[in-house]
């Protein structure tokens, strides 16, 4: 099997969230491959929270309160369809100044499951194969170094200055072992469809 790092690193999409505050401690998500009028729809990402205290919503000020423990009582199973945001809150994950600190607080300690329904890179007309589970960046060096450049660029950002933003104020932080599963297995999850007798 070819290395998991590159398997799970291999390509970079741009990609837009517009994401629904479902309770205090989930999101679910419907995924764009831009913010153009025209955007196709590539996916759905839902977001649970780890331990979360009082805090503000993401992008949206609106305060709540709550003690959640989500992610955690998912079966060890489960978990290794999610991936943390620990990464991209610390360092690639955009954000409108006026949402900066709490959006990125709230989901530091976040895990996502994505789906993409459509591989937009690969058949950019139509929707076709087999939907994909997709993981998110866990380290430097497994980004797409010019589409982060077109990326800060495009909304007039400055993704090294928010790294050492993040650093003043997003506390040290041990995501939970189960997320991520990919780095520890070497194994990527793959779905593959099974035909099976309808009797």
């Amino acid at each position: 099997m070819p290395n998991a790092k590159k398997v799970m690193t291999a390509f970079s999409i741009m990609a837009c969230w517009h994401s629904k505050h479902v309770s205090a401690d989930f999101h679910q998500c419907v995924i764009y491959d831009s913010d153009d009028p025209n955007a196709k729809l590539i996916g759905i990402e839902y977001i649970a929270s780890e331990k979360v205290d009082s805090h503000l919503i993401w992008f949206v000020i609106i305060r709540v309160d709550f003690q959640s423990q989500l992610f955690d009582s998912l079966p060890e199973d489960e978990k290794k369809y999610w991936h943390s945001h620990k990464y991209e809150t610390k360092d690639t994950m955009p954000a409108t100044d006026l949402a900066e600190q709490p959006a990125m607080l709230e989901l530091q300690k976040t895990y996502g499951k994505t789906i993409h329904t459509w591989a937009i890179d690969i058949h950019p007309e139509l929707p076709m194969g087999p939907p994909s589970l997709m993981m998110a960046y866990t380290g430097d060096g497994q980004m797409d170094s010019q589409m982060l450049n077109v990326r800060d660029k495009k909304y007039g950002m400055d993704t090294q200055k928010k790294r050492e933003l993040r650093k003043q104020y997003l506390p040290p932080y041990e995501k939970h072992r189960g997320a991520d599963a990919w780095e520890q297995s070497g194994k990527a999850v793959a779905f593959k469809a099974v035909e099976e007798d309808l009797n």
